[in-house]
Order: structure tokens, then sequence, then C-alpha cells
């Protein structure tokens, strides 16, 4: 019998924390306010990053506001990489949203939220967000890595695209911390994702039958742990020389909330598939006080 619950539905308009950004940040602005935008944006970007969220108003507010557009423009692209349908029809969405920034950044009047807000926090350096570009269709041909590696390398090359884009070529460590952030956001998100078809673990060691199947939790246990520890051992050596003051208290918050997040899913093990941890009230504040304190890496 099939099952009726959204989460269990494959198509695009099936309910998931990290899908539709596309029916927010796309809606047409009746006014085409850059406050109102900038609002959207950093609502929409609260709820899809979840516990990473409090890093971002430890960034000076210039600061935030770019991160919040370029996160909303990220989420755009990958909501409609990550769809169901034909995979013309997706690419030719991916070139729209390309037209439309452009368009934007080039002095036209936006009326979606996510260019007017991307339009505001100009400028931004091209080749990033056309490797940025360029990573969303990469997902739309392949939506799973083959491999181990491949999965790395694209973990990779989505990170250093958006912390070029965020940050420029002052800071070497930030694509590393977001290419393990990535890797950590589709770990945490593997239930769901598995019944989506759509696991981020590469297919050598989880194959597409996993999908379709009951799941061996003693079989996935190892798996599970093994990305885990991976993703521990990156966010323990992060250099965030080259970011500024109020840039490195964000990173150290990241590098400590995605520590935590990664030992929670190491003692899960299988049981991650009932669902992911979470950091509590009470850890995030205390993550956030701990972010002002120096350390050893600055």
């Amino acid at each position: 019998m099939r099952p009726n619950e959204p989460s269990w539905r494959a198509d695009a308009l099936a309910r998931s924390p990290h899908t539709r950004w596309a029916d927010e940040l796309r809606a047409p602005l009746a006014d085409p306010d850059p406050e109102r935008a900038a609002t959207i944006c950093a609502a929409v970007t609260r709820t899809a990053l979840r516990d990473f969220a409090p890093a971002v108003i430890l960034l000076a507010a210039p600061e935030r506001e770019r991160a919040r557009a370029l996160a909303a423009y990220a989420l755009l692209l990958f909501d409609f990489a990550n769809q169901t349908g034909l995979e013309g029809e997706r690419l030719a969405q991916i070139n729209r949203l390309e037209f439309d920034l452009e368009s934007a950044l080039g002095g036209e009047l936006a009326g979606q939220p996510v260019f007017v807000l991307m339009a505001r926090t100009a400028p931004w350096p091209e080749p990033a967000l056309d490797r940025l570009a360029a990573c969303a269709r990469a997902r739309i041909a392949e939506p799973r890595p083959a491999t181990e590696r491949s999965a790395r390398e694209e973990a990779s090359r989505l990170g250093a695209a958006l912390a070029e884009a965020l940050v420029g070529a002052r800071s070497p460590g930030a694509g590393r911390l977001a290419a393990a952030l990535l890797r950590l956001a589709g770990l945490l998100a593997l239930a769901d994702d598995l019944r989506r078809g759509r696991a981020r673990l590469a297919r050598e060691v989880l194959s597409d039958s996993w999908t379709r199947g009951s799941l061996d939790r003693a079989e996935l246990e190892p798996v599970i742990r093994g990305e885990a520890h991976a993703i521990a051992e990156l966010l323990a050596d992060v250099d965030p020389s080259g970011l500024s003051a109020s840039e490195r208290r964000a990173a150290r918050y990241l590098r400590l909330a995605g520590r935590r997040l990664a030992a929670a899913v190491d003692r899960l093990g299988g049981r991650l598939l009932d669902g992911p941890p979470s950091l509590g009230p009470l850890t995030r504040t205390v993550l956030l006080a701990r972010a002002f304190l120096p350390s050893r890496r600055g």
C-alpha cells in the first residue's frame, strides 16, 4: 500500500525542510522594497539553516545581509535542481535564475525578494556565481554521487564557490568549512533524503536499492558513523585566517555547532533514520558565547 504521508512523497510538492523555497523567494513583491525582501530572505535562511542560523547574527550588519542574500540564492538554485521532473525543464529554470540575477545586478528592477536583496548587496564575484550555478546543473545531471571521492569533490566545489562568493579568495579555510558543513547537512537530512531517493551519501556505500526496500540499520550504521568521523576531522582543522573579526566569530560558532552535531550523529548511528539530532536553545546560547572566545586558530 502506498504511504500517504507527505514526507514519503517523491514529487516536487513534497513538504521537506530543504525544498520549495522557490515559493517564497520568487513570489513577486507588490512593492520591490529592499527591506521587505531582506525580511523574507532572513526568514527563509533562518528556517533552512536551523542550528547553524545563529552564526549569521554574529556577522557585522553588511556581512549578515550578504550572507542571507547568498544563502537565499543558493537555496533557490538547489530547490529547482533537487526537484523531480524533466532534466531539461530544471536546467531551463537554472538558466532563468541566472538571467534574472544578471538583470538585477545590471540595474533592472527586480520583483522577487532574492534578486532584490542580491542587487542591494552587490557587487558579487561573477566567476563564483557561475560556479555555484554549475554545481546546481551538476546536481541535476547526477542527483546522487557515484563514489565517495565524487561526493567529497562535489562538496568541495560547492563549498569553495559559496566561500569565494561570500569572502573572496582571502580565506582558503572558509571553503573547507563550507564543504564540511554541506556534508553534515546532507547527513542530517539522510532520513528524509532516503525516502526521496536523493541521499547525499555515495552510491558505492549506499545503493539506490536502500531507498526502495526496508533499511537494515545495522548495515547502515558504519556508513553513517564513517561520514560523521570524516566531517569531524574536517571541522577540527579549519584555518580562519583572512576572515574579519565578525566572520571569525561566525566560523567559530559553525565549527562548534558542526562538531556537536557530528558527534550526535555518531552516537545515533542507525537511529539517525528516525530523524536528525538538533541543538537545543541552551546549547545554541552556550556556543554563541563560546564563539566570542579566541581559539588557537583565531
